[in-house]
């Protein structure tokens, strides 16, 4: 989000949300900074869940202020090309994509030594989707990254299809350490039939969570 001030006194802006139709609320974006009359400042504000029923029109910027007895201050969130409502009919696609092919990610408990990738496996099922499904591409986030020999195929006779694949510690510095926002998104490029490969995620569970959180802190550790 671009917060800017154009009001005639110093502002203190503590935090950011975003509140709209269109996604489940999600936790606000904690940054203090202090905005004199003119300037202004660019935040990142994170998103929840897609509503695919709901337009994300109209939406609004939540900033929390300083001073006594202040309220978070509501107020119209421009979107300038669309982009709120590109990123939800992604979302709501990639969840279409999802159900027509699931993927689960199986990750191995621990690496073969401390400082190896993790070894893991995508299983990828034949949910509504009909004919060949082709697995392209996967990618990483800012912590981890993942590899795997693709592209690879499910033919139409088939209902399974088995990948290896390995996840690796991509950054272990402090900072990304500590603000990565989204590091178990794993973006996944998949095409049904005859059609161009679309975006979709390989959903990561709470127990998937901890494996890799726990791997990512042992194998920085043994970087070091």
């Amino acid at each position: 989000m671009r917060i800017a001030n154009t009001g005639g006194a110093p502002v203190t802006v503590t935090s950011v949300a975003l509140d709209s139709p269109g996604f489940e609320a999600a936790p606000e974006t904690g940054r203090v900074v202090e905005l004199g009359p003119g300037n202004r400042i660019d935040v990142e504000a994170e998103y929840g869940t897609v509503r695919c029923d709901t337009r994300p029109e109209p939406a609004y910027a939540v900033i929390g202020v300083t001073g006594q007895g202040a309220s978070p201050v509501r107020v119209p969130l421009a979107t300038p090309y669309d982009v709120l409502g590109r990123i939800h009919d992604g979302d709501c696609a990639a969840e279409e994509l999802a159900r027509a092919v699931p993927v689960t990610l199986i990750p191995a408990a621990t690496p073969p030594e401390p400082a190896a990738p993790l070894p893991a496996q995508l299983l990828v099922s034949r949910g509504t989707a009909s004919g060949d499904v082709r697995v392209d591409e996967i990618g990483g986030s800012v912590l981890y990254a993942l590899r795997g020999a693709l592209p690879a195929t499910m033919r139409a006779d088939e209902d399974r299809l088995s990948i290896d694949i390995t996840i690796d510690a991509a950054r272990c510095d402090p900072h990304a350490l500590a603000e990565s926002k989204k590091p178990f998104v794993f973006p996944l490029w998949i095409a049904v039939g005859s059609s161009a490969p679309e975006y979709s995620r390989i959903p990561v569970s709470e127990e998937n969570r901890r494996i890799l959180t726990n791997y990512l802190t042992t194998t920085c550790d043994a970087r070091r």
